[in-house]
């Protein structure tokens, strides 16, 4: 089997093999955008510390968005061809691959799991189409943003380890509230 251009050499635990042709389809659909789109640009707007808009319309019109959510215009993908879309863009930008993860995740999953009918054909939708962005906030007293510092607390005082918050303990949350 020979390998699609410019990832030639990447496939080390020879797993093409497994592949459906719908899967190879999808990886080199999301590999052209990466090779012609992202790769040209990304760097640029690392440097700049700007996040690229541009590829916003790219990105849609690859039809990828919402992974594996099924209706309101989102794929329906498989697990494994979710892996494959991020294993793809993450090739070219871990960043680039952690804006569709929290949109396609975090964002959109958590509506669709948890939404009423109403939320989830409101916002999937345009959501899909990157036409709306969601968004995933993480702060905590005494450390902000900084997810390598937290400490889970039991009682105010005690450092939470997995013994502790097994055995019925509870955390101290901030939720942002802006």
């Amino acid at each position: 089997m020979t390998p699609e251009p410019a990832a030639q050499g990447t496939d080390f635990y020879l797993l093409d093999d497994f592949l459906t042709a719908e899967d190879r389809a999808l990886r080199l659909k999301v590999r052209s955008f990466v090779d012609k789109d992202l790769l040209p640009v990304i760097n640029g707007y690392w440097e700049r510390a700007e996040f690229p808009f541009e590829l916003i319309p790219k990105l849609a019109a690859l039809g990828i968005v919402g992974t594996t959510i099924t209706g309101f215009g989102c794929p329906g993908l498989s697990r494994l061809a979710a892996g494959i879309v991020a294993a793809e863009v993450s090739r070219g930008d871990g960043s680039v691959n952690t804006f569709l993860g929290v949109q396609s995740g975090l964002a959109m999953g958590t509506i669709n799991m948890l939404g009423s009918a109403e939320q989830k054909q409101r916002w999937l939708p345009a959501m899909a189409t990157l036409d709306k962005i969601g968004a995933f906030a993480l702060t905590e007293p005494d450390h902000g943003s900084d997810s390598v510092a937290l400490r889970p607390v039991l009682g105010g005082t005690e450092t939470a380890t997995s013994s502790t918050a097994a055995s019925g303990g509870s955390a101290t949350r901030a939720w942002p509230t802006s």
